[in-house]
């Protein structure tokens, strides 16, 4: 998880997640105040892990059956919504 440029402060996981879902509003450290916002490539990061992971499970479940497609695509976007917070870098305001 980052962490506060100025004082180290590690930020939550409960405040990016808040922050994504809010698009990309910025954080403000809870120590120092300072304000954080979203990196570019991060939010490009964000959007490609969520949309990437359907299409694959779109096409690996035409194999299977069309059942299957409704569970699979609820496992992946569950692990990517828990899983993004800790990709995502701020930078600075």
């Amino acid at each position: 998880m980052q962490q506060c440029v100025n004082c180290r402060t590690p930020f939550s996981w409960k405040q990016v997640s808040k922050s994504l879902w809010l698009a990309y509003k910025p954080i403000a450290c809870p120590n120092c105040g300072s304000l954080h916002k979203v990196q570019f490539l991060s939010r490009l990061l964000a959007s490609i892990f969520m949309v990437i992971p359907i299409y694959a499970a779109y096409f690996f479940t035409q194999l299977i059956g069309p059942g299957t497609f409704l569970i699979s695509v609820l496992v992946i976007m569950l692990s990517v919504i828990l899983a993004i917070p800790y990709l995502m870098r701020y930078r600075l305001v």
